[in-house]
């Protein structure tokens, strides 16, 4: 993706997060591969604002490699740590969203109450440990837990991120991560709840690898 329709295609990402309730005004931020750089939400700028000049090119050093004027995200240094360590991720999104954020508190994963969770790598929803935003220590904290194959993880008391091969997946997974956490939430109103084991996620993980609109027969669910 040239670096033009690299910014159009971020504003659409925000827009839609915010559209959907996941981010509001200026909170969460995303990211884009353009080559070898990154492109990054600005800081403090809300979606409704949120043009294509207002996104920052940046190294991978983290350091601003274009003619931008914005200052980055505030968290660019997870964005920078987490694209370095995943070479697959073409496309990150960090959200404030409401269920994921509230599940975040707990300051714990969330075990396997319904399948989907096979779409973030593990057989759990995984959270990084506190940090303060926008310190390298936050970065350390997800980039470890999300580790070399987790696509999701929630922040404790903070928020959740999900990955994703370019925007759309990233997004999408931002949502299932969000609907997740609702169901969590609500199975505890339940005497009892059964959670699934990890040879059934396993399952369910290689049958999302055909999932979809294929020519090989009808997809799953």
């Amino acid at each position: 993706m040239d670096e033009h329709r690299a910014r159009e295609a971020l504003v659409d990402a925000v827009r839609r997060l915010d559209h959907l309730g996941l981010n509001q005004n200026s909170s969460g931020n995303v990211s884009v591969r353009v080559g070898e750089s990154l492109l990054v939400t600005p800081s403090g700028v809300p979606a409704s604002r949120f043009g294509v000049d207002d996104a920052v090119l940046l190294d991978a050093d983290g350091r601003p490699c274009g003619s931008d004027r914005r200052a980055p995200t505030s968290e660019w240094r997870l964005h920078v740590l987490v694209a370095a360590r995943r070479p697959d991720a073409g496309a990150i999104v960090h959200t404030h969203s409401v269920e994921a954020t509230a599940a975040s508190v707990a300051g714990s994963s969330l075990p396997a109450v319904h399948y989907v969770v096979a779409r973030f790598g593990a057989d759990h929803l995984p959270c990084a440990p506190y940090a303060t935003y926008g310190t390298a220590e936050l970065a350390t904290n997800v980039a470890t837990t999300l580790g070399e194959s987790g696509m999701a993880a929630l922040m404790a008391n903070h928020g959740a991120i999900a990955l994703g091969a370019d925007l759309d997946a990233a997004v999408a997974l931002a949502i299932d991560i969000e609907w997740f956490c609702a169901v969590a939430r609500r199975s505890r109103a339940y005497d009892r709840r059964h959670v699934l084991d990890g040879d059934e996620i396993a399952r369910v993980a290689e049958r999302f690898r055909t999932y979809g609109q294929r020519d090989d027969g009808p997809a799953p669910g």
